[in-house]
């Protein structure tokens, strides 16, 4: 199962619509099924499961028992991926496309994707290869969240900029 969420301060149409392509898409040989959390999005998928909301145990759970979680990116879903030890799929949101109030999600997916476990879609194309080679995504190899290594990062980040 791959589990999709876009998170519940904005709809992200453009990301239920590419997960919902893609089930049907000829490159995809996986067989997995699609679960996504789709906040209050006006797309209407036809080929994947759909919940506006979920719980938290019921959100964790499907993170959990995905082969893939896929992702706005958004820090607090690659935190639970690392914590739950599931590959993560990110994909940024656009402001010129009104999905957000700026550019921020495309400047974060440069050093999201040098996290272990990560890994980082700016188009539809980027997204569908990563889904396509979902046999070679590999989840962070233990509980890294306080590691050092993304402690240091991130402390780096914040304090030079730098990525």
């Amino acid at each position: 199962m791959i589990f999709v969420a876009v998170g519940t301060q904005f709809s992200f149409n453009r990301l239920v619509q590419y997960m919902d392509e893609w089930v049907i898409n000829d490159n995809n040989t996986t067989n997995e099924t699609v679960i996504a959390q789709v906040s209050d999005g006006d797309y209407q998928a036809k080929n994947i499961e759909t919940h506006p909301f979920m719980d938290g145990e019921q959100y964790n759970n499907n993170i959990q028992n995905a082969s893939v979680f896929v992702s706005h990116a958004g820090m607090g879903n690659i935190i639970s991926a690392r914590e739950l030890q599931t590959p993560i799929i990110v994909i940024n949101r656009q402001h010129k496309l009104g999905e957000h109030r700026n550019d921020h999600q495309l400047d974060g997916l440069k050093w999201m994707g040098k996290l272990e476990g990560v890994y980082t879609a700016s188009t539809q194309e980027e997204l569908y290869e990563h889904l396509n080679n979902i046999d070679q995504l590999k989840a962070a190899d233990d509980n890294v969240v306080g590691s050092e290594q993304l402690t240091n990062y991130l402390a780096d980040f914040i304090s030079t900029g730098k990525r």
